[in-house]
C-alpha cells in the first residue's frame, strides 16, 4: 500500500481519500480510525492556544464573523465556521440550533417550549438558548437519534 501526504494551506478543511481495489481489514481499520477520531479544538487565550475538551464546551456561538466556545467559566475564540464545526462535531454530541449557535446536547439540563413554535434549552450552567423554528425539527431528530429522547 502506498501513502501520499500533501499539505495545502488553501484548504478550508482537511480531507482524506482512500483508493482501494478491495476492502481489506487493514483499510477498514484506517477508515474507522479516521471516522472515529475526536476532533481537537483550540481556543485563543491571551494570545496562546489552549486545547479545549469537547465535553467541557456548553455551546459554540458566532458574533461579528468570529466564533467562540463557551465553557462553564471561560469563553474562547476558536477557528472555523459554524457550518464546518457543525459537520465536524455532529458525531460528538453537538447540534446546530440556530443560525448562530451549536449546542453540546450533553450539557442540556432541560428543553422548554416557547411561543411561536420555538424551543428553549436550559444548559447545566443555567444559560438559556433559543432553538429557532427552522432548526426545531433537526434538533428533535438529533436528540431522538443520540439520546433516545423526543420533545414535542
Amino acid at each position: 500500500m502506498r501513502i501520499k501526504l500533501f499539505q495545502e494551506d488553501a484548504l478550508e478543511e482537511d480531507r482524506t481519500e482512500i483508493y482501494y481495489r478491495e476492502m481489506t481489514e487493514q483499510i477498514e481499520k484506517v477508515r474507522q480510525l479516521l471516522e472515529d477520531s475526536v476532533p481537537q479544538l483550540f481556543g485563543l487565550e491571551d494570545g496562546e492556544q489552549v486545547l479545549l475538551s469537547l465535553e467541557e464546551i456548553f455551546y459554540i456561538d458566532t458574533v461579528d464573523k468570529k466564533t467562540f466556545a463557551y465553557l462553564r467559566e471561560q469563553v474562547y475564540q476558536i477557528q472555523g465556521s459554524l457550518t464546518f464545526l457543525e459537520s465536524a462535531l455532529s458525531k460528538h454530541g453537538f447540534c446546530r440550533i440556530s443560525k448562530a449557535n451549536i449546542v453540546n446536547i450533553q450539557q442540556i439540563e432541560r428543553v422548554k417550549s416557547e411561543a411561536n413554535m420555538r424551543l428553549k434549552v436550559v444548559l447545566n450552567n443555567h444559560e438559556e438558548l433559543v432553538i429557532s423554528r427552522y432548526y426545531r425539527k433537526i434538533f428533535q431528530n438529533y436528540l431522538k437519534k443520540v439520546r433516545g429522547i423526543l420533545h414535542d
